[in-house]
């Protein structure tokens, strides 16, 4: 495949966007991809919403703004039953299941990478849609076949909360300021809070997502706290004491003072260091909920792994796991990374922290493989082998590089 690049329209470029657009209005981008040929069709889109793995959805209209959503991974048998046109069938995550797709995200990686949540296609027939809704989350939507047109409102709603019950905030006061009609090629971004709504019409169609994560402090909670919990850190095992209290007569009562004491014992526990607290933010960015991925029966060492690198020979990140990379203080590193080193370079891997150099780092999560040439450490030997027999780093059997 080519090597995709945006068309910008005039006066505007990579840079120009994120200051004028980003997260601040929409912008419709006129063959964004000239000429873009379509490498999936209806009945493969189909097929892969009946994978197993696959996160896939079914949205019908009803009557009126009734709807009924289907989750996957459905059967064949349910399509069997399809009747009406007023629905749409969404698989997310396609470039997990479908790894050749992830080169379909390098046009949006002038923004990073923990930034792009996943490419999510649909498939609606003439009429089909997903109903009129708002998405709390940057999105492109690229038209890959046939027209669609998109009716959207041209205020942001802030603090949106859904009039209709269903996994999308579908709308029922929905009124269009603003009407545009897609045609293969051509692409319209849509920041946080835009209400819009996309009708399939002249053919049926299928229509990119390109989604971007945007964590609230209530969705990264949970998980960074139990990162925190998880690092040996004095301040979390020290435990509430009140020597020479006073007797009360009020048992069912709690104190202010016990509530104060308290109250600084979470403050202090909370009040982590920069490098531990960014470390679990970290970890947090790269959890993924796809990685089903178990470690090899027969694990290998370096003696063993190195001979598959020779010429060639390239390891690949596993499509279903996420990387990146972090900067390491100069103290060194942590306790909560899988290897110590005086390397620069901090490896998250599916919420687990290895060291290994700049090198390596960033040629795995930017071109998401490595040579034998990138391994310049016997600390980067170490981490090959145990991401390799953790299948996150799999052998590339593709001829041509």
């Amino acid at each position: 495949m080519n090597t995709l690049t945006i068309n910008w329209p005039d006066s505007i470029n990579e840079q120009t966007f994120l200051q004028q657009y980003w997260q601040q209005k929409p912008l419709l981008i006129p063959q964004a991809f000239p000429s873009f040929d379509n490498p999936l069709d209806p009945n493969e889109l189909a097929g892969l919403a009946c994978d197993d793995d696959a996160n896939s959805r079914f949205m019908q209209r009803v009557q009126g703004n009734e709807w009924r959503m289907c989750g996957g991974p459905l059967s064949d048998d349910f399509f069997d039953d399809i009747s009406g046109h007023e629905w749409s069938l969404l698989v997310s995550d396609v470039e997990k299941l479908l790894p050749d797709f992830r080169s379909y995200l390098q046009p949006f990686r002038f923004l990073p990478d923990w930034r792009i949540d996943d490419l999510m296609i649909s498939y609606a027939p003439v009429g089909g849609s997903v109903g009129a809704h708002v998405d709390q989350y940057d999105v492109f939507l690229l038209q890959a076949d046939g027209v669609r047109e998109w009716r959207i409102e041209n205020t942001p709603r802030v603090g949106h909360q859904p009039s209709i019950s269903t996994s999308i905030s579908l709308l029922a006061d929905f009124k269009a300021d603003t009407t545009m009609h897609l045609s293969a090629g051509d692409m319209l971004y849509l920041p946080p809070g835009y209400a819009h709504h996309g009708i399939a019409t002249e053919e049926p169609c299928m229509t990119w997502s390109i989604g971007f994560r945007a964590p609230s402090a209530e969705e990264m909670l949970p998980s960074v706290l139990r990162y925190l919990c998880d690092s040996p850190d004095d301040s979390l095992t020290t435990r509430f004491t009140d020597p020479k209290r006073l007797a009360t007569d009020n048992p069912g009562h709690i104190d202010k003072r016990d509530i104060s004491k308290l109250r600084d014992l979470l403050r202090t526990a909370l009040s982590a260091e920069d490098t531990a607290l960014d470390l679990c933010i970290g970890r947090y960015l790269t959890e993924s909920l796809n990685d089903e991925t178990e470690e090899l029966t027969e694990p290998v060492s370096w003696k063993t792994l190195s001979p598959q690198l020779k010429g060639d020979g390239i390891l690949i990140c596993n499509s279903l796991v996420k990387f990146a990379t972090m900067e390491v203080d100069s103290a060194g590193t942590s306790a909560d990374s899988k290897h110590k080193t005086a390397s620069t370079t901090r490896l998250l891997v599916n919420s687990d922290a290895y060291d290994c150099t700049e090198h390596l780092g960033t040629s795995l999560c930017n071109s998401r493989q490595c040579r034998a040439s990138d391994i310049q450490t016997e600390q980067d030997r170490q981490t090959v082998v145990e991401l390799f027999n953790r299948q996150h780093l799999l052998i590339d059997n593709q001829t041509d590089h």
